[in-house]
């Protein structure tokens, strides 16, 4: 199956950072937000968020939140109007998730944070302690020993990965306020994201994708593994049972994620470095290019 440009705009600052809520949401180099309709022709809205570039971004049901090196994670009305800045980490926030109500963002010195509804807290230090917090109460305690460079969760395990190591930890904070389970470890590199019963994640190399079955009985198994660039892979995205990736040399592949293996489904060169994706359907990403350009990619 062939992949397709169905769509592309070009802006003054390279986008940085991509997510996604029945709009496009972009961070850029010089610390805008901007939205984008979801043929890229119309320009929604653009606002200065932070003072440089943005590092990290997450969006879903009405809420936006950005992160930059200038201190806490930023929450924004999808017009602009800044709702609350929460607390600030140890260090420089570098990767935002939403899983429903509840925000997860890492940082460069191994803080975990995670905000709930902007009333309660997770966080991992680089000390290997979560706090969790309830309406400025302490709620829970976890040490999970992992710096973050990227996470994902498949409730209850919360994956997060390093530049050569994946850690799987068992949480269950409803039920235990101190209590959890590092279930496993592996090789591996960031970019990583996890689908229901599998997971996929980048070789130590940073070029080969791996596929892994989200089970403690199987250990993690490692069902497949390809090689799909010579050079790093920056960004990897799941849709459905598709995986797309991008990276340093300007392609953008999409994978068919069958039971045990990885099944090529397209293949674009958009001619210069992608510094992120955004995945809104399985036949359907958008790509940040450095250049200023943005990308809409369709498979048919």
């Amino acid at each position: 199956m062939s992949l397709k440009i169905a769509g592309e705009v070009k802006i003054a600052s390279d986008p940085c950072v991509l997510a996604w809520d029945n709009k496009l949401y972009v961070g850029t180099e010089d610390g805008s937000l901007k939205s984008f309709q979801d043929d890229l022709k119309e320009e929604l809205n653009s606002w200065s968020a932070h003072a440089v570039q943005v590092f990290a971004l997450a969006a879903a049901d009405g809420h936006v939140y950005s992160a930059s090196n200038d201190g806490g994670v930023k929450s924004w009305s999808p017009a602009g109007e800044l709702k609350a800045t929460l607390p600030v980490s140890e260090g420089d926030t570098t990767v935002l998730r939403l899983y429903g109500n509840e925000l997860y963002a890492g940082d460069e010195v191994g803080n975990l944070l995670l905000q709930v509804d902007c009333t309660s807290t997770y966080l991992l230090h680089k000390r290997t302690l979560i706090t969790v917090y309830e309406n400025d109460k302490l709620k829970a305690k976890y040490n999970v020993l992992e710096e973050v460079k990227d996470l994902s969760l498949s409730a209850p395990y919360l994956f997060t990965v390093r530049d050569l190591d994946a850690t799987v930890t068992e949480i269950k904070p409803d039920e235990s306020k101190n209590r959890f389970m590092t279930r496993h470890t592996m090789e591996g590199s960031a970019p990583l994201r996890a689908a229901g019963a599998r997971l996929l994640l980048m070789a130590r190399g940073g070029n080969t994708l791996r596929l892994h079955e989200v089970s403690v009985e199987s250990r993690f198994k490692l069902l497949h593994e390809l090689k799909i660039s010579d050079m790093i892979v920056t960004s990897l995205e799941i849709n459905g049972d598709y995986a797309w990736t991008g990276g340093w040399d300007g392609r953008v592949r999409r994978f068919k994620i069958d039971d045990v293996k990885l099944t090529p489904a397209g293949e674009l060169e958009l001619g210069s470095c992608i510094n992120a994706l955004a995945a809104t359907a399985p036949d359907t990403a958008y790509a940040a290019l450095a250049g200023g350009r943005m990308v809409r990619v369709k498979a048919g």
